[in-house]
């Protein structure tokens, strides 16, 4: 919905008012905070301000996220593992054992820091959850 309204000067500031019309298909209430933002030369955006997600539920998020790499990693060992051993190397240099030797030490490295930020994250979460 469009609709032309004029500007008003209320004390030091300049008022619109959102009408019935304008506010019919945006779910926006008295008490709601929104966003103002300037896109010049012409237009103006007010965007209600989205509820934000608690810490603890973001770091919940983190840590899956930093699980799911380290899930990963550990997957890449088992399969560099399993096409050396086999002898069937499918990535370049793995038919050499001490490059392979260097990429899986690379790959337990990987894989050990991700553990270190996992315990860290359980830790904030811990701290902020007072428990």
């Amino acid at each position: 919905m469009r609709e032309l309204i004029k500007v008003r000067k209320v004390g030091g500031t300049l008022d619109v008012t959102l009408t019935q019309g304008v506010l019919e298909d945006v779910s926006l209430s008295e008490g709601d905070r929104v966003l103002i933002e300037a896109l010049p030369p012409k237009r103006i955006l007010i965007s209600r301000e989205e509820q934000k997600m608690p810490n603890t539920r973001r770091l919940e998020l983190e840590l899956e996220v930093l699980a799911s790499q380290k899930t990963a990693v550990e997957s890449d060992i088992r399969y560099k593992a399993y096409q050396h051993n086999s002898g069937m190397p499918c990535e370049p240099g793995m038919d050499d054992d001490s490059i392979t030797e260097l990429a899986m030490r690379q790959l337990s490295l990987d894989r050990d820091k991700l553990a270190v930020e996992i315990a860290k994250k359980r830790l904030e979460l811990f701290e902020l959850q007072g428990a």
